[in-house]
């Protein structure tokens, strides 16, 4: 075991695993996003793409996203949206429903939330939640701003637009 021949403690490496764990993005099923087309779903599982870990090689950069546009048919707004969803469910804390109104808002990626005024961007998830019912949890300016200062400042930003 990796316990033995590194001498390090089991019951420590297995908290540090499970607190490494907590640090990843948990994928987002195409299927659990609320208002998504059925069709763009259909269309990501024919080609064996069920979730946002699954798609995320395929809309990293503008050249993939137009290679996959060309293969898979799907338009490159479409390619854009997804590549939004994408982005923002690899936030800390962000599943199905907070994505959609994310990419629903001006704020549709990671690097323009941690931009963010947070002030701002609550009104415009506020917005967005009234319109699109998606998401029908409580937003609060002191719970935006400690999230977009604790962690979507720290989510990577390896989507390039």
């Amino acid at each position: 075991s990796l316990a033995a021949t590194s001498q390090i403690d089991e019951t420590y490496l297995t908290l540090l695993k499970r607190e490494i764990s907590s640090s990843l993005p948990t994928p987002v099923k195409f299927s659990s996003v609320p208002l998504i087309d059925q069709q763009i779903v259909t269309k990501l599982n024919k080609l064996s793409i069920y979730t946002t870990e699954d798609l995320f090689p395929f809309i990293k950069d503008q050249v993939s996203r137009t290679e996959f546009a060309k293969k898979s048919q799907f338009s490159p707004d479409e390619v854009l949206w997804l590549a939004k969803l994408v982005d923002v469910s690899r936030i800390k804390w962000v599943g199905p429903k907070l994505a959609r109104l994310i990419i629903d808002t001006e704020y549709d990626t990671v690097e323009k939330l941690t931009k963010a005024n947070p002030e701002k961007a609550l009104l415009a998830l506020n917005t967005a939640k009234k319109k699109n019912k998606a998401y029908d949890g409580p937003l609060g300016i002191d719970d935006i701003s400690s999230w977009i200062k604790q962690v979507i400042s720290r989510t990577p930003q390896i989507i390039k637009y």
